[in-house]
């Protein structure tokens, strides 16, 4: 008959005899910088889920008119902002704000920090109205009809 004892310090030798040169062998591994393109694979591909996922709960959240109305409204608006020669500057005043508060919204549903709020004027304003139009462009939504680079 064994003794518990015998039993105990038999898995003890067995697992330092096992363990230890496997945990010096993926130590030794990981500091040679083996695995780093696979780690490198295993951290994006977390990220990409990550984000995934939260783009999916945003479009399950999704409050009020959808991204696509947003944007036919928006390509609406320019081309009556481009044409407002014409108008009094009380239509071409209007105008500018409803397109304003479009990209707000759509920088909104998009996470794009935008600065349409605060009280800027004339230069700055177009300024950030162009910088917005083309952030909406890095994220795939295309304000204008030509895309971004492409000649007027």
């Amino acid at each position: 008959m064994m003794d518990k004892y015998q039993v105990v310090l038999g898995a003890i030798a067995v697992s330092i005899m096992v363990l230890v040169p496997v945990l010096c062998v993926l130590s030794y591994d990981l500091l040679a910088g083996r695995w780093d393109r696979s780690i490198g694979a295993w951290r994006e591909r977390r990220h990409e889920a990550r984000d995934h996922r939260r783009s999916v709960r945003a479009l399950r959240r999704q409050a009020g008119l959808p991204l696509e109305e947003v944007v036919a409204n928006l390509r609406r608006l320019r081309l009556a902002v481009g044409a407002d020669a014409r108008r009094s500057a009380a239509q071409q005043m209007g105008n500018r704000l409803a397109y304003d508060r479009l990209l707000a919204q759509a920088c909104e549903m998009l996470d794009i920090e935008h600065e349409l709020s605060a009280e800027t004027a004339g230069m700055e304003r177009d300024i950030e109205r162009v910088r917005i139009e083309a952030e909406l462009e890095g994220a795939g939504v295309y304000v204008t009809d030509r895309h971004f680079g492409q000649a007027a």
